[in-house]
């Protein structure tokens, strides 16, 4: 009772102190607890001083009101301090620690961003965290409490980048702050948690720890101490009783720690699963097991299922079978593979249309391997089947064959590029080939480190294919600078993409009405039409030689917007500077790349 009539009292001190002694005169508020004092007066003289006081600061003058306040707050606070205890409730137990010696010379305010962005919410914080782990302040162990906590923050980046690199590399330091931490029936922080305990307890403790976690934790707990127990192959038998659990999640996880395991029975329980209820959670496990003999099951089984679509019998369920078995079989780079995928594809039988999606899927597995044999293969299959595959022998083409071997095979299959063929070779090639936004913004060298045969870029002006001529220009070549300064009269754009890519490329083949071209087309857009350059707009003014100065300053003078009029007049008098060069020979600009050229040019 007396302990809450003085904090209310202080309360009602503090907003005087505020709102400022001269207000304290007559306060109800005060008047109200007055006599609340006076009756604990009665039993401790401590209250009837305080009363006392209480009325003075009632009664004071204006003058004198300030030091009756600040006594009546220093008795007030004093008496307060007496009432403090120090002792819990709580049943004692020592500190447990680790042998690893942590330092703590770190000053707070350099730690307090990183413990901030750990324990609150908004933008920034993975910056931080990096930072933090960059400059090694996790080390400190003040910090390790609250990383451990954020293994639960909901921005999966954070509990992924703490769970991967941040917790694992402080090592025995964490488990006393990660052991506090976990709790059974906890989420996906509690499975990260028990990962961590796990790679950092001895095994005799693990095992146990283990075992608790996989019978009595929540469903994120148990999936997680499920698959850790693959690391005791004496489990297996546990593990197999899990893989018939009711719930999906745990025979999931079941069957990621018998693919880890790769013993006989946990084969036999894989291959079960592949071909049951379960096919869709036992396609990753087989991925992941190295187990040969596995794959050898599979793949007499994809056999199996190839008969039976062969002579079309209940076709649609052996295609989902075969497709399965296709998917379990991704990352196994093994002949036996190549092998199965040589049969499926050289099967008239099996190219039919209810096996459409398997087709692709082998196709792809194909490629996907990269052995020498697959892409043999796989170049083939060119002209089968009505050239259907031509996008994945373009593919396997470019990595085994010289360029003038790929151009001389494929070149036939461009003659109509309204035909199925050719936009299928010409999606590829637009997939295989950077575009010069990203050979521009991505600062790395472009297809230059591909060798192409160069017959391809005049079979693009013939097409009137303008991205991949652009994509294939190189040396400076008649025809090529032709067709690119057409397409640019016809769009005299300067702030159209397509019309900065093609000055870019003419600016590389050395055209020498290039910086003519470029600024009628500047001049052509006006004085309204500018607000903002890109890098490449600026890189191509940046480019004019200086003979161009005067004419590009008497351009921005025209300008409405000043930012631009600014820029453009800066641009003018760097390249006003410039020290004329001659033009770089074929030989040194060859294999540069076009961010490796500009550079160059810049340079």
């Amino acid at each position: 009772m007396s302990i809450d009539v003085m904090f209310e009292l202080q309360h009602e001190v503090r907003r005087l102190f505020i709102a400022g002694s001269g207000m304290a005169a007559g306060d109800l508020r005060l008047q109200k607890l007055l006599p609340q004092l006076q009756k604990l007066g009665e039993s401790a003289p401590v209250f009837t001083r305080m009363a006392q006081a209480v009325s003075q600061v009632l009664e004071a003058e204006t003058s004198s009101s300030a030091g009756k306040l600040l006594e009546l707050g220093t008795l007030l606070n004093s008496v307060l301090y007496t009432q403090g205890k120090t002792e819990t409730k709580e049943e004692l137990a020592p500190v447990e620690g680790t042998e690893t010696a942590l330092t703590t010379s770190i000053p707070y305010r350099k730690l307090h961003p990183l413990i901030e962005a750990l324990t609150q919410k908004g933008q920034g914080r993975m910056e931080q965290l990096r930072l933090g782990y960059d400059e090694k302040l996790f080390h400190d162990f003040r910090v390790i409490p609250a990383a451990v906590s954020a293994l639960d923050d909901s921005y999966a980046e954070i509990p992924d980048f703490l769970h991967r690199s941040v917790l694992p590399a402080l090592g025995a330091a964490a488990l006393p702050a990660l052991k506090q931490q976990f709790k059974l029936d906890g989420g996906k922080g509690d499975a990260r948690r028990l990962e961590l305990i796990h790679a950092l307890l001895p095994a005799s403790e693990d095992l146990e720890f283990l075992l608790q976690a996989a019978a009595e934790g929540s469903m994120d707990v148990r999936s997680t101490a499920i698959e850790l127990l693959s690391d005791y192959p004496e489990q297996e038998d546990f593990i197999l009783e899990q893989a018939d659990d009711k719930k999906k999640e745990i025979r999931k996880a079941a069957l990621f720690a018998l693919s880890r395991l790769g013993t006989e029975q946990a084969i036999a329980r894989l291959y079960k699963a592949l071909n049951s209820k379960d096919q869709d959670i036992a396609i990753e496990p087989i991925q992941n097991c190295r187990a040969n003999d596995l794959t050898l099951r599979i793949i007499r089984h994809a056999t199996e299922m190839l008969e039976l679509i062969v002579q079309r019998t209940n076709i649609a369920d052996s295609a989902q079978l075969l497709m399965a078995d296709i998917r379990s079989l991704q990352g196994k780079r093994v002949p036996e593979v190549v092998n199965l995928l040589e049969t499926l594809l050289s099967t008239p039988g099996f190219i039919v249309q209810e096996t459409e999606a398997v087709q692709e899927a082998a196709a792809h597995l194909l490629l996907q391997l990269d052995l020498p044999e697959s892409n043999r293969f796989a170049v083939m299959l060119h002209e089968t089947y009505n050239r259907k595959f031509i996008g994945y022998s373009f593919r396997a083409a470019i990595k085994i064959l010289p360029p003038e071997d790929v151009y001389e095979r494929f070149c036939h299959d461009l003659k109509d590029k309204k035909l199925p063929a050719a936009k299928e070779l010409l999606r590829v090639l637009h997939e295989v080939t950077p575009s010069l936004h990203n050979q521009f913004h991505e600062q790395a060298a472009s297809s230059d480190s591909e060798e192409w045969d160069p017959r391809w870029v005049h079979l693009f002006v013939k097409l009137d294919e303008e991205e991949l001529v652009c994509r294939f220009a190189r040396e400076s070549d008649p025809q090529v600078t032709d067709y690119l300064v057409k397409k640019c009269e016809e769009r005299p754009n300067f702030n159209a993409t397509k019309t900065t890519h093609l000055l870019l490329i003419l600016f590389r083949q050395n055209y020498s009405d290039a910086p003519k071209l470029l600024m009628d087309i500047l001049e052509k857009a006006g004085n309204k039409q500018f607000y903002y350059l890109d890098r490449v707009q600026l890189t191509l003014l940046s480019l004019l030689p200086g003979s161009y100065a005067e004419r590009l300053r008497q351009f921005a003078e025209g300008l409405s917007y000043q930012g631009m009029k600014n820029q453009l007049l800066d641009i003018a008098e760097t390249i006003a500077a410039k020290p004329e060069q001659a033009n770089h020979s074929e030989t040194e600009e060859k294999g540069q790349g076009l961010w490796g050229w500009i550079r160059s040019k810049m340079s």
